[in-house]
């Protein structure tokens, strides 16, 4: 009897269309992530990461500050995670980020398709999605990313499910509560997801009525995240010199609309960065091709799709009203009209105006056009060139070359000398800005590299200069000086007796204090209570001082020999 061998299971292959579609979300992201790995912290991310160091991952004072005006605990939670296990380690930290940003890519394409079927057309907004320079660019900036790209991902992942459970019904309506959720924990702009659901139930001409219930959770979600916000925040409306009017809020909407939305929508903008994070202004020309192919698509769009292109429009420009509005309110008066030049005030709409383009000119349901192939790759490959050419440009001023060189500098002297001992000073603007304060300390910028010590007493001081290069402090610049002691050839003696030498010259601030002393055998002590070892034989011991004092206090904390203190300088630190 013959045994029959059982047919063989069919391979299925990816359609052109799924390739194309890979092409299209692979290219953009595998340039994002090149940046990303290369880049560095700046600016807040240092902050971030000093009080995610202090506080732990289940702070709740920590996860749920006032930060600028912003609640974001599921960003506090991951950098006080991420930093607890590898501190100061970039690439770990941008790396939920990648992911987040491939998961969100996958399921905007899985919208697509359950919104208008597997068609050629829909590489096309897909494209403008994976290639926006909205996107790709401005979250290079960790402590940007980390509130932004989240919330990306639970826009498409909300969406996705939202569309499933109007056609399926079944648990799907869990899955746009979590996903919202989950957008609200990481950044207050995740409020618009409702709005977006709500505007893809119209565009899909489903009723609310159908879902009622449904619709009450979506509003008590929304309004117990806005009553939360605003309990907990209290620094939403921004105050200035600046002045708020007509012209100052038209300027700024004409900003973000010419120089920033449009351009990034189209893969730029081309004329590279501006101060900060900002984007260089397009010129005159440029922004007026830019508008007018803007009206043409939206006239085309309302042509084909009539009266749901007209919805799919003006739920993008509400959305846009919603940003400029917030905008105006929290950074008009304090940055003026140049804030719209900012791309992350829009970087949200990517994912909005590439879905309501969709759904201007594509039915859902619709059966795919015959010339859809060539006109979506056409217009694909020339928003990939334009996204690769744009972010060539823009890129290179977020990845922070400047605070990768001075954490590499400082990490490199600290691996070939581990007993390194810095004096606490102010870093460069460029890594973080004097506005933060006590923040921009270097303290608080590399101090969470393993083995950095700073502001400890010790015999070989050194200041980092601009580059994170250290250099040993060979004196002070004197601002007061120890009165002579009364004991010839020794100064002031030190003993178990608390020793008071006074300056010439009271002081007030935070200086370098340098004394000159000589022992015969060492022994522990106190320098203004601060506890220091005196080393055998003639050394000079450097200790950072802050306050108003107009003696210095020194005593041996065990029976020993004396110490003497031939001199005594307080100053700022000079360096060889």
């Amino acid at each position: 009897m013959l045994t029959q061998k059982p047919a063989s299971r069919a391979i299925r292959r990816p359609s052109t269309l799924v390739i194309a579609a890979f092409v299209a979300g692979v290219l953009p992201f595998a340039l994002h992530t090149w940046a990303a790995l290369h880049g560095s912290f700046a600016q807040d991310d240092f902050v971030v990461t000093h009080q995610a160091a202090a506080a732990g991952p289940f702070d709740l004072g920590y996860l749920f500050q006032d930060y600028h005006g912003h609640l974001m605990p599921g960003g506090f939670f991951l950098a006080a995670l991420l930093t607890w296990w590898a501190p100061l380690n970039f690439p770990l930290l941008v790396l939920p980020l990648l992911l987040m940003r491939a998961g969100a890519t996958v399921l905007f394409w899985c919208l697509l398709v359950r919104c208008f079927g597997r068609r050629w057309a829909i590489l096309v907004p897909f494209t403008v999605f994976t290639a926006s320079t909205l996107l790709l660019v401005p979250t290079l900036w960790w402590s940007y990313g980390i509130q932004l790209v989240p919330v990306v991902l639970a826009a498409a992942g909300a969406l996705h499910a939202h569309v499933r459970f109007l056609t399926d019904g079944g648990r799907w309506w869990l899955g746009a509560f979590a996903w919202t959720l989950f957008g609200l924990a990481f950044y207050e702009k995740a409020a618009v997801i409702p709005v977006l659901l709500a505007g893809v139930t119209v565009l899909l001409g489903r009723s609310f009525r159908e879902h009622a219930r449904y619709w009450a959770a979506q509003a008590v979600l929304l309004a117990g995240f806005v009553a939360v916000f605003f309990l907990v925040t209290s620094s939403q409306v921004g105050q200035g010199a600046q002045p708020m009017s007509a012209g100052t809020v038209a300027d700024l909407t004409g900003r973000m609309l010419g120089d920033t939305l449009l351009p990034g929508l189209a893969g730029g903008p081309w004329s590279g960065p501006g101060p900060g994070a900002t984007w260089a202004p397009s010129p005159f020309v440029v922004v007026l091709v830019l508008l007018a192919v803007a009206l043409g698509v939206v006239l085309a769009g309302a042509r084909i799709g009539g009266r749901r292109a007209w919805g799919a429009w003006a739920l993008l420009a509400t959305l846009f009203t919603v940003d400029v509005a917030l905008l105006a309110l929290t950074r008009l008066r304090e940055v003026g009209p140049a804030a719209g030049d900012d791309p992350r005030y829009v970087a949200d709409l990517a994912l909005s105006a590439a879905l309501c383009g969709a759904f201007a000119f594509l039915p859902p349901g619709s059966p795919a056009g015959k010339r859809e192939r060539p006109v979506a790759l056409i217009l694909s490959v020339l928003l990939l060139i334009s996204s690769a050419v744009g972010f060539a440009r823009l890129s290179p001023a977020l990845r922070f070359d400047h605070s990768r060189q001075y954490i590499a500098h400082v990490r490199a002297a600290v691996g070939e000398d581990p007993d390194l001992v810095f004096y606490d000073t102010f870093v460069p603007s460029e890594v973080v800005h004097e506005w933060f304060g006590a923040d921009s300390r270097a303290s608080r910028v590399v101090g969470l590299l393993p083995g950095t010590h700073f502001d400890q007493p010790t015999s070989r001081m050194h200041v980092l200069d601009d580059t994170g290069t250290p250099h040993r402090v060979t004196g002070v610049d004197p601002v007061s000086r120890g009165v002579p002691g009364p004991v010839p050839g020794c100064g002031n003696a030190i003993g178990e007796t608390l020793v008071r030498i006074p300056l010439d010259t009271p002081v007030l601030g935070r200086y370098l204090l340098k004394l000159d002393y000589y022992t015969s055998d060492g022994g522990e002590g106190l320098v203004e209570r601060t506890p220091v070892w005196f080393q055998a034989g003639l050394h000079t011991l450097y200790l950072p001082v802050d306050g108003l004092f107009d003696h210095i206090g020194v005593q041996l904390s065990s029976p020993g020999a004396p110490v003497c203190v031939a001199k005594a300088e307080v100053g700022k630190p000079v360096t060889q």
